[in-house]
């Protein structure tokens, strides 16, 4: 395009420049012959050719033919100006993302390729930053509010790197951030350290204020043969390491996380095979009431079983069943095995079994838990659905539409992990729990701490001036229990009461229950529900 309208100048001016000087030649040439003379002698001794009119056009007709040039010029440069603001219209159409107006993949990638050519001699930074919660904006508050996120994202991005860098969205909620210079040199250090804070205060959008955290990932390289591609892996690869802590992170890269990323991806493919065949299991924890040391329920926890027939543990799958998206299916397989073992058990035991808060904003989960209770033969009231504290304060209006929902099917509702969120009173008096799980951190300092004798002492009252059941996790030894019993705590579970337990003999089918169990010793506890 940029050759043509070149060439479209140049033969413009050839045009004009031979038409003038052919003309200026021919006015020259008249003059020196005394061509005009001899046409006015030639006219009067002609009278009778009436050749005077002809000889007039002629003479005109070099002007006119010049400003007939000079018009046709302007119109070319017109035509061109148009091509030129056409193809710089379409040059930001294809380099620039046209919801927020930053440059796109495409433009960055090229500036980094630049940039990357004279790493030796200038070192060059790049910031990843990925959204979390985004789906659940979406997915509460529509696609509307989704966009208009983006766009306040992006202006805090620019407004926060002003001209010292290249602010790119690469797709979806995915930003980078693109710098000459060092990281750890100021101000760029100063700018790093601090985008934190952009995700802290609240977003104001048309109706609707939201929170959304960041994971940010940093690198920086003076290798000028590092390509493109390997270079922004490296921001990935720092940005989701803390991806599973959500609220908001930031990582720089070392050396060595390349192993983690491949050990990540190859967990992510066992997880989804697992998945697939089955092998994700529940394993179960009793629950006991303290006061007579019956069991009236367990907790099932997730373990998922790799095709070498090793475990995995929660720690190690959770995380990445969160970021790929299999967080629901793994649920929901853990559920439905669960309550295959529940339902030929006592009426008056539950089941307890954690949410993750990425399915908070799932619309359809509470009618997929039912439909599973209903498959299976489970009363509604004998499960007990557990949601982190941490998850509450992270989306309260989603957390608070799924226990609502919930509640309204008959599911009980328990707030776990509490004292670690930082939760405020008044989220715990909005929503309807039916039971409150003091956190096993502050029950495995009982008798040697005074402060968490006192937080559990104090919870304790709390939960039931609100009238609300309270279990303590992490109960390891009789003093636990004596301590626990003399507040009144009404349930307890740990390492004194037992580990988590599998199914043992042939696997449980809805035909075919199975009662027995074998205490897996060597696994680790833990409080997370289908973690």
């Amino acid at each position: 395009m940029k050759e043509k309208i070149e060439a479209s100048q140049r033969r413009a001016r050839r045009d004009a420049i031979i038409i003038t000087f052919a003309a200026i030649m021919l006015f020259v040439v008249a003059v020196v012959t005394e061509a005009f003379e001899y046409i006015v002698h030639f006219s009067d001794t002609h009278e009778s050719w009436e050749i005077d009119e002809m000889l007039v056009v002629m003479m005109i007709l070099p002007l006119a033919m010049l400003i007939f040039m000079v018009r046709r010029a302007q119109e070319v440069r017109q035509e061109i100006n148009a091509r030129k603001e056409a193809e710089k219209a379409t040059e930001r159409i294809a380099l620039h993302d046209p919801l927020t107006g930053l440059a796109n993949r495409r433009k960055g990638m090229s500036h980094l390729k630049k940039l990357l050519q004279n790493a030796s001699k200038r070192p060059v930074t790049i910031v990843g930053v990925d959204l979390n919660r985004f789906k659940g904006v979406n997915d509460l508050h529509g696609h509307n509010a989704g966009d208009m996120l983006l766009v306040a994202v992006s202006e805090r991005l620019v407004d926060a790197v002003g001209d010292l860098g290249m602010v790119c969205r690469m797709g979806g909620d995915e930003f980078v951030v693109i710098f000459k210079g060092a990281a750890s040199e100021p101000p760029l250090n100063d700018i790093i350290n601090q985008m934190p804070s952009i995700f802290r205060a609240p977003f104001e959008l048309e109706h609707v204020i939201c929170s959304v955290g960041a994971s940010i990932g940093v690198s920086q390289t003076d290798d000028e043969h590092l390509g493109v591609e390997a270079f922004l892996s490296r921001a990935d690869i720092a940005m989701y390491r803390d991806k599973d802590k959500g609220g908001v992170s930031i990582s720089f890269y070392e050396p060595g996380m390349e192993e983690a990323a491949k050990r990540r991806a190859l967990i992510e493919g066992e997880l989804r095979s697992a998945i697939a065949d089955g092998r994700v299991e529940p394993y179960f924890q009793p629950i006991i009431d303290l006061e007579t040391g019956n069991v009236i329920g367990f907790e099932a926890l997730a373990r998922c079983r790799a095709s070498d027939g090793t475990l995995l543990m929660p720690d190690e799958f959770i995380p990445i069943a969160e970021q790929s998206g299999l967080i629901s299916r793994l649920f929901l397989q853990v559920l439905k095995k669960g309550c295959l073992v529940l339902r030929h058990k006592p009426p008056h035991m539950t089941m307890a079994i954690n949410l993750s808060s990425l399915q908070l904003s799932d619309h359809w989960l509470a009618e997929q838990i039912l439909a599973i209770l209903t498959e299976t033969g489970v009363a509604p009231g004998r499960l007990e659905v557990e949601i982190t504290e941490t998850a509450l304060v992270a989306n309260f209006e989603a957390a608070h539409a799924m226990v609502t929902k919930l509640k309204s099917q008959g599911i009980r509702i328990s707030l776990d992990d509490f004292g670690t969120g930082y939760s405020s009173l008044r989220h715990l008096s909005e929503l309807p729990f039916d039971k409150l799980k003091i956190d096993k951190s502050f029950v495995a300092r009982l008798g040697n701490d005074e402060a968490s004798d006192t937080i559990v002492r104090t919870v304790t009252t709390l939960a039931h001036n609100l009238g609300l059941k309270v279990t303590a996790e992490g109960i390891e030894d009789s003093a636990h229990v004596s301590f626990l019993q003399g507040i009144g705590c009404e349930y307890g579970q740990g390492f004194l009461y037992g580990r988590p337990a599998e199914v043992t003999g042939p696997r449980e089918t809805e035909d075919a229950p199975n009662e027995d169990y074998e205490e897996a010793d060597a696994l680790p506890v833990s409080s997370r529900g289908i973690a």
